[in-house]
């Protein structure tokens, strides 16, 4: 019988055993979910130390195999500096990710890289992203962008 590296780590997460969790994902190798764990367990500094650089490594691993959260998760980290240089294109790249499964969050952060005029992007298309996101989910975030970058006057 095999071992499921992940759902043991998960067993041990759920029950604040973080040091055992750290040690079940670790041990998962290449399985993405075990990769956006311990990114997760890194960002949160969670059964080991705080590491910003070595969770935006991990969440981006994990975001090219498909993680959704993970897709947020990197876009973030590099859209904010969080761990890594600042960097709006590769933050664009894993949020274009998430926001190709039709998540809200990545939605949002990536309107905002819109319409600070990085990545490509314009003002129109940030435009876009936040309606779509105020007609289905709505959400104070969401709100802010549209009105800190006056996107309800773009057509």
């Amino acid at each position: 019988m095999e071992i499921d590296f992940y759902n043991a780590g998960m067993n041990a997460y759920a029950t604040k055993r973080f040091e055992e969790a750290y040690e079940w994902f670790s041990k998962g190798g290449s399985d993405p979910r075990c990769i956006f764990a311990l990114a997760t367990l890194h960002y949160n500094g969670e059964g080991v130390e705080r590491n910003f650089a070595k969770s935006t490594e991990l969440y981006a691993n994990a975001a090219e195999a498909g993680i959704l959260p993970a897709q947020v998760s990197a876009g973030f980290a590099y859209a904010n500096a969080m761990g890594v240089p600042e960097d709006f294109d590769r933050a664009a790249y894993y949020l274009k990710m998430a926001v190709a499964q039709g998540e809200p969050a990545a939605k949002v952060t990536l309107a905002e890289i819109y319409a600070k005029g990085f990545a490509g992007g314009s003002r129109k298309e940030a435009a876009v992203l936040i309606r779509e996101v105020l007609s289905s989910t709505g959400g104070e975030e969401a709100y802010d962008v549209y009105n800190r970058y006056d996107l309800g006057n773009v057509k």
